[in-house]
């Protein structure tokens, strides 16, 4: 609850503030102008943290139930990254896409898994813009396929790395501010991707920071 009133608190604080000055204070139309934009700003990330929130929440407590389907986990991705495709551009950012085979196909629900990646692609966005590029491997095995996304940005320290994927857990507190971060984004992402049956992990150095994702190619129900 700490945590929650913390990270709500902080935008509607400024929302307010900006709104009071707006409101009570004579501006020039141009001063009012940014103060009203920087509401709105503060606004949409409310909203947003609010949004994780609830998603988190349903997916923790079992509220969620997946929609089993065929998924090709090879035009998945592709697709994904050409959704992602003017992030990267924003962010001088190239990215690869490899895959060692040109179909895999599993049991899955898609939406839950485009929700999964797209936080795991926005973290990898976040963090790796200083490396210049992003590179994503998918691995066919007879069992099911693995998923790495690698970006160069810094290093994580290891002390760091046994809590990324705890819920309002920030490697940075001032860079997670600058990003808009929720503190939710991996937790929903391993929810999800253990709802499925499957694991994801992350590991660091200077050769990268490798988040990998494995999955069954038909989860275990109960």
């Amino acid at each position: 609850i700490t945590s929650v009133a913390h990270d709500l608190r902080t935008p509607l604080t400024s929302i307010i503030g900006y709104l009071d000055l707006v409101s009570s204070k004579e501006q020039s139309e141009q001063t009012r102008k940014k103060y009203i934009e920087i509401a709105y700003s503060k606004s949409k990330r409310l909203e947003k943290l609010i949004e994780d929130l609830f998603t988190y929440t349903k997916f923790n407590f079992g509220e969620v139930k997946p929609a089993y389907t065929e998924v090709d986990m090879v035009k998945f991705i592709n697709q994904l990254l050409d959704e992602f495709y003017p992030s990267f551009t924003d962010n001088e950012l190239e990215y690869e896409f490899t895959a060692s085979h040109p179909s895999a196909v599993i049991k899955a629900d898609g939406d839950m898994l485009a929700r999964a990646f797209a936080n795991l692609i926005s973290n990898a966005i976040k963090y790796g813009r200083d490396g210049g590029k992003v590179v994503f491997c998918l691995t066919k095995e007879e069992a099911g396929i693995t998923i790495t996304v690698t970006n160069y940005g810094e290093v994580i320290p290891e002390k760091d790395l046994e809590q990324i994927f705890r819920r309002f857990y920030r490697v940075e507190s001032s860079r997670s501010s600058e990003t808009g971060g929720s503190g939710l984004g991996l937790a929903i992402a391993q929810s999800i991707i253990l709802m499925h049956g499957g694991c994801v992990t992350a590991q660091s150095d200077e050769n990268g920071t490798v988040f990998t994702v494995v999955l069954k190619n038909e989860p275990e129900t109960n």
